[in-house]
């Protein structure tokens, strides 16, 4: 790939693993639709590898109160403070979280990377992504935080972010989604939608490392794609969460559909 390929699916990367509208999707389809070769496993992982760079930044306060409180957890007979209690119970929630995904992608793994191959199967899941933003922005009544959180609340968000290993499905979208149906703010539900993505995150970059293979990418077209994700990434994060804060999803649902039936229509009429 060229180094603009790289640079531009860095912009990709960093916007679209926060934004609701799937990552999976954009990397899939971009190329399709450039005409593009597809990527190599090289860059997706320096791509995912950049966007957990860009949750470890802006997060890191928490991250560390997390891994703090996780650590408290299994120290007895000592009194914890109010933020130390909340810190306990969210680290043991984001475990509790990741299981529907670990789970299946451990059952479903072949049948999951077989979606990848086609374009037609990420643009569909793009406009059920789209639907279920419009209904969950349309019927949800959001106003708790994430001290609301309990045990069935984060298996239920979990099970959502399961879903999102299919190409196509927001795993963002799926997440807060879920958040919103069990009554989050939508500021709280993204903040917990990226913080229970950290660990999937992790271990998604772990096994592309694992097999990696610089065919057709140079150390320094992995480490611009790396650079780009994790800066556009931080900056998208900030400004998402404050522009949950007074808008809605609707907008996004909107460009899934939009993007969603113009990759059908490019695949099948042009």
């Amino acid at each position: 790939m060229t180094t603009f390929q790289v640079i531009f699916l860095g912009i990709v990367q960093g916007l679209t693993e926060f934004l609701p509208i799937s990552s999976s999707a954009h990397l899939v389809l971009v190329p399709y639709l450039l005409k593009w070769d597809y990527p190599p496993v090289a860059l997706d992982a320096a791509l995912h590898f950049g966007t957990f760079l860009s949750l470890l930044v802006y997060f890191f306060p928490e991250v560390l109160k997390l891994l703090r409180g996780f650590a408290l957890s299994f120290s007895k007979g000592r009194r914890s403070s109010a933020e130390e209690k909340l810190y306990i119970r969210l680290s043991w929630l984001i475990i509790i979280g990741t299981i529907p995904a670990v789970v299946a992608a451990l059952l479903f793994k072949g049948q999951i990377e077989s979606t990848f191959k086609a374009a037609t199967v990420p643009s569909v899941f793009l406009l059920l992504t789209g639907v279920l933003l419009a209904l969950v922005d349309t019927f949800s009544n959001p106003s708790l935080n994430m001290a609301s959180l309990n045990p069935f609340k984060a298996l239920l968000i979990g099970a959502f972010q399961g879903l999102a290993l299919l190409p196509g499905v927001s795993r963002s979208g799926a997440t807060i989604s879920a958040g919103l149906i069990v009554g989050l703010k939508r500021d709280e539900a993204a903040r917990f939608s990226f913080l229970l993505s950290l660990p999937i995150v992790v271990g998604a970059t772990i096994l592309e490392i694992s097999s990696l293979s610089f065919e057709g990418l140079s150390w320094g077209q992995f480490l611009i794609g790396v650079a780009v994700s994790a800066l556009v990434g931080i900056l998208c994060i900030h400004y998402f969460l404050k522009f949950l804060k007074r808008s809605r999803l609707i907008w996004f649902a909107i460009y899934c559909w939009l993007f969603g039936l113009f990759a059908l229509l490019k695949i099948f009429v042009f």
